[in-house]
C-alpha cells in the first residue's frame, strides 16, 4: 500500500513537472542562453582562437565548463520537450505572454527551443566515434546471445559446414559494419548542427538572442518575433 503511494505521488510529481517545462518554454530559452555561453568559453578555449582552430587540446578547458556542457543534455531534452509541446498544444511561452500578448505558441520560440535542444543532445558526443562504439557494442551483444541461445545440435549441424567460431565472427564484423554505417547515416545531420551551432561566434549569437528573448518571454510576455517583426 505504501509503494503504491508513493509510486502514485512519483507519477503526479512528474506529470506536473513536464507540465510546468511545457508552459515555460520562455524560462528554458533563458537556460539556452547559460548553456550557450559555456559553449562559448569551452569551444575558444579548446580552439584557442574565436574564429579559426589553433589548438584541440581540453586539458585547459575548466571542469566547471565541462560539467555545464554535459549537463546541457538534460537542458536539451527538456527544451525539445517544451517547443514540441508548444508547437502540438499552442501553449504560450509563458504566462506573461499568455496574458500580454497571445493564448498561443510562440511558433519561433518553440522551432529554436527543438533546434538547440538538438545540439545540446548531441554536443558532448560529437567529438566520440559514436557509430562505432554502438556498432561494437551491437556486434558483441549478437554473438554473445546467439552463442547462449543457439541449441547443441543446430551447433553440431553448423559445425558440419562452417566453423561455429568463425561463423560468430562473421556475425560479429557483418552487424558491427550494419548499425555503425546505419547510426552515422541518422546521428551525423544533429551532429553536424551541434557543431555549427557551438562554433564561437554562432553561439555568441545564439546566447545574446536566448537571454533577450528570454528576458522577453518571461519577464515583459512580448517576443522579438511576434510583436517587433
Amino acid at each position: 500500500m505504501i509503494y503504491l503511494i508513493l509510486q502514485t505521488d512519483i507519477q503526479t510529481y512528474i506529470i506536473a513537472f513536464f507540465t510546468w517545462v511545457s508552459e515555460s518554454a520562455g524560462i528554458f530559452v533563458l537556460i539556452s542562453g547559460v548553456i550557450a555561453l559555456t559553449w562559448l568559453g569551452f569551444e575558444r578555449k579548446r580552439r584557442g582562437s574565436f574564429f579559426n582552430r589553433k589548438s584541440d587540446s581540453e586539458s585547459t578547458i575548466s571542469k566547471f565548463l565541462r560539467f555545464i556542457s554535459y549537463f546541457g543534455v538534460i537542458v536539451g531534452i527538456l527544451d525539445i520537450w517544451a517547443g514540441a509541446m508548444g508547437l502540438i498544444l499552442d501553449i504560450p511561452p509563458s504566462f506573461a505572454y499568455r496574458d500580454v500578448t497571445a493564448n498561443q505558441a510562440d511558433h519561433f520560440t518553440c522551432i529554436f527551443l527543438i533546434v538547440v535542444g538538438i545540439a545540446m543532445l548531441f554536443k558532448p558526443i560529437k567529438d566520440l566515434p559514436l557509430s562505432s562504439i554502438l556498432g561494437l557494442l551491437a556486434g558483441s551483444a549478437t554473438a554473445f546471445i546467439l552463442a547462449l541461445l543457439v541449441p547443441d545440435s543446430a551447433v553440431e549441424w553448423i559445425a558440419g559446414w562452417i566453423n561455429p567460431k568463425l561463423l560468430l565472427i562473421i556475425i560479429f564484423i557483418i552487424i558491427t559494419a550494419l548499425v555503425a554505417i546505419t547510426v552515422k547515416f541518422f546521428v551525423g545531420v544533429p551532429q553536424a548542427i551541434s557543431k555549427f551551432l557551438s562554433w564561437p561566434p554562432i553561439a555568441f549569437v545564439i546566447m545574446v538572442f536566448a537571454f533577450v528573448q528570454g528576458i522577453l518571454l518571461w519577464g515583459f510576455g512580448i517576443s522579438l518575433f511576434a510583436n517587433f517583426l
